[in-house]
């Protein structure tokens, strides 16, 4: 049986990669089901080798952009900074990292055994993907909290 976070991990990157048409509800209740796995994920312990894995199966925008062609760019700002001054994030480059990072845990997971992979989870999502996660997940609330108040008003 495979760990509650090498499944969540596999299931985005399916969603982001395989899927026919992925809504931005089936994407937000992954990255809901991705950031839960995190906080039960075990601290695990990397593997010494440098072996890495290959950068051809790393996803671009070419590969993303078409699969969620309604999302685009997002007020943001740094929440350690109030007054904050305004930024800009970009839901694609937040697919492609967190898509990017997790695939990296999937061959982990292969490669080198659940103890590496979930050391790697938890590191990347604490250097990474935890805050593309956060922030996309953020931007799509407020799409869909928009889009259930056109269709209720």
């Amino acid at each position: 049986m495979l760990p509650p976070n090498i499944v969540a991990a596999q299931r985005f990157v399916d969603l982001v990669t395989k899927c026919e048409s992925p809504s931005i509800e089936m994407l937000a209740r992954h990255l809901d089901a991705l950031a839960l796995s995190y906080h039960d994920t075990p601290l695990g312990d990397p593997d010494e080798s440098d072996e890495r894995p290959a950068p051809e199966g790393r996803v671009g925008r070419a590969d993303i952009d078409p699969r969620f062609p309604t999302l685009g760019y997002y007020g943001s700002a740094d929440p350690k900074e109030v007054p904050g001054e305004a930024l800009v994030g970009d839901a694609i480059d937040d697919i492609m990292d967190i898509t990017n990072d997790l695939k990296e845990v999937l061959w982990r997971f292969d490669r080198f055994g659940p103890d590496d992979a979930h050391w790697h989870f938890r590191f990347l999502y604490q250097v990474h993907w935890g805050e593309h996660l956060r922030d996309l997940a953020r931007y799509l609330h407020s799409r869909l909290r928009f889009e259930e108040e056109q269709h209720s008003g």
